[in-house]
């Protein structure tokens, strides 16, 4: 990618498409690139902590006893949790008083202070105020490959179908710049499939407003395209503009494998949220 390439889009974070089409379900759990598990000092702590981004950690399976007085969810970067230069984080609720209930088996979404990275940290901890105590932590390495939206190739191809490089913003979301279409043939659609590229036997993908009706007319407009149900970037080869009533391929691109893209919203189980919640991403190509 282009090192002078910069795109930074406000994209609503947590845009589920729930409209119904066969899929294929992914083969495995995805919560992010896996850092460890807390270590068990005090209270019952316990959890497998993952990278979701630059800027977000999620716990799986949290255990918390809820009985100390002063407990918070803390990162630093020293080299062992302390006190120093340590930055308290919100709960995965927002709210910032003491963990004073029990987690068992919780699985929890947790944003880094503003401005801070996975890079200005060097662990993650269950730490008590009043007494200066670690209850359970994990250090994150300084090489840490947290997942990132990752640009791929632009579509090319017929009936005017182009776009710039797309963006796989996470696991189920696809991000296409300036895509253009002429609108003129009967039933094109979104598709997708496994392999290198596209068949009758690909999926239809709902349109940016949820929709399955043939595509209208498009110039240079920036759309948001949401994998429906289950279905994963993991378990799809291609994406692009097909006519299903003519089974022709009107462009398309593949999609690589292995990419590090953080999970969806769905994928870490938090449910679509009735305000807005808008994620900044910044992509250097």
């Amino acid at each position: 990618m282009a090192p002078k390439v910069q795109i930074l889009l406000n994209v609503v974070f947590g845009l589920i498409c729930c409209n119904s089409v066969t899929t294929v379900s992914s083969s495995f759990p995805y919560y992010g690139t896996k850092i460890g598990a807390l270590t068990r000092l005090h209270h019952g702590v316990s959890g497998d902590v993952y990278a979701v981004d630059s800027r977000t950690l999620f716990i799986k399976n949290f255990n918390y006893d809820g009985e100390a007085p002063a407990a918070y969810f803390y990162v630093g970067h020293t080299p062992k949790p302390s006190n120093d230069g340590a930055q308290r984080l919100r709960d995965e609720r927002g709210g910032e008083n003491a963990l004073t209930r029990r987690y068992r088996n919780k699985d929890i979404t947790l944003p880094l202070p503003d401005g801070k990275t996975l890079r200005d940290i060097k662990w993650f901890s269950i730490w008590c105020d009043e007494f200066a105590v670690n209850f359970g932590d994990v250090s994150i390495p300084s090489d840490l490959d947290f997942p990132r939206p990752q640009k791929i190739a632009p579509l090319k191809g017929v009936h005017e179908v182009s776009s710039d490089n797309i963006v796989i913003v996470d696991a189920q979301t696809l991000l296409i710049p300036n895509f253009s279409y002429d609108g003129e043939a009967p039933d094109a659609k979104f598709w997708v499939g496994r392999g290198q590229r596209p068949s009758p036997q690909g999926l239809r993908i709902p349109d940016e407003n949820g929709k399955e009706i043939p595509l209208r007319r498009y110039e240079r407009k920036t759309i948001v395209l949401t994998l429906p149900d289950d279905l994963t970037i993991f378990d799809i080869g291609h994406f692009g503009v097909w006519c299903e009533a003519f089974t022709v391929d009107f462009g398309h691109v593949r999609i690589p494998e292995g990419l590090n893209v953080p999970p969806s919203l769905k994928m870490l189980g938090i449910s679509p949220q009735v305000k807005t919640h808008m994620h900044a991403l910044r992509l250097t190509g």
